[in-house]
């Protein structure tokens, strides 16, 4: 009986065993690298919906987004509606929550290309370059943070992490407190705290001569005034999204910064 408790975790070594990992794990005060795992850490490409994270200190820090739950902005016919829940009326926690398209979208066009810009150029965040151009909520339109060439890399993604916690983009204490809000995920044993987005994206192009799948899980974990930034990403034919959490969670235990005191 306390054998089969592990098949899950057991299935789930197997699975990463014949993926691409990368981690990285950062001590977000002192600089430290606690963990680095995989050849791609310095690798740029799309950070998918991960990109929500800055979104939302934008959408907060310009007055756009309120709080967890203002503004509430209704679906429409013709918005992007891949996942159901899209289909709701959706909130700034909701929108972080499923992950929903169409709310980022709105949000981008609330903000404007240049001042998105301005604040990528604040953050340093990857290569800075929006020149896909934003769209409209709509099925048939892409969504430019996926499609376009803005590219960023692991060690870039943690790195951003680390200056967001410590706010020195000058940012408002209401963007970054309501952005790690809407980013809470779990209670973590010793009194940890994990934060995080994941992203995802069905096709990266050839290889190792194979079409892979990859995805992220960006964030952070924290304790008191202790906080460690991480960026993980996988690349695999065929990924098992549920996995990610718990894939970093047992990352996270193995470099041992949860046990710290």
């Amino acid at each position: 009986m306390s054998f089969l408790k592990y098949i899950p975790y057991l299935l789930s070594v197997v699975s990463f065993a014949c993926a691409e990992e990368n981690f990285l794990l950062v001590d977000a005060v002192s600089g430290e690298t606690v963990l680095e795992l995989g050849s791609a850490i310095d690798e740029r490409m799309s950070p998918c919906s991960t990109f929500k994270i800055p979104l939302s200190l934008m959408g907060y820090d310009a007055g756009i987004l309120i709080d967890e739950q203002t503004p509430i902005w209704e679906f429409q016919e013709g918005y992007d509606d891949f996942l159901d829940a899209w289909k709701d009326a959706q909130s700034p926690q909701s929108w972080m929550q499923c992950s929903c398209v169409w709310y980022s979208k709105k949000i981008s066009c609330c903000l404007g290309l240049q001042e998105m810009q301005d604040y990528l150029s604040v953050f340093d965040y990857g290569n800075q370059d929006l020149s896909g151009g934003l769209v409209m909520p709509g099925k048939t339109d892409p969504v430019w943070f996926h499609s376009s060439s803005l590219k960023i890399s692991p060690k870039e993604l943690v790195s951003f992490v680390n200056t967001m916690l410590q706010n020195t983009f000058l940012l408002t204490d209401h963007a970054i407190a309501k952005t790690k809000a809407i980013l809470f995920k779990e209670e973590l044993p010793q009194g940890w705290k994990l934060f995080g987005k994941t992203g995802w994206s069905g096709s990266i192009g050839r290889y190792d001569d194979a079409i892979l799948e990859y995805a992220w899980f960006v964030g952070w974990i924290e304790k008191d005034n202790r906080a460690f930034s991480f960026a993980y990403l996988i690349r695999e034919k065929k990924i098992r999204l549920d996995q990610r959490i718990p894939r970093v969670i047992h990352l996270l235990n193995e470099s041992g910064v949860i046990g710290r005191k």
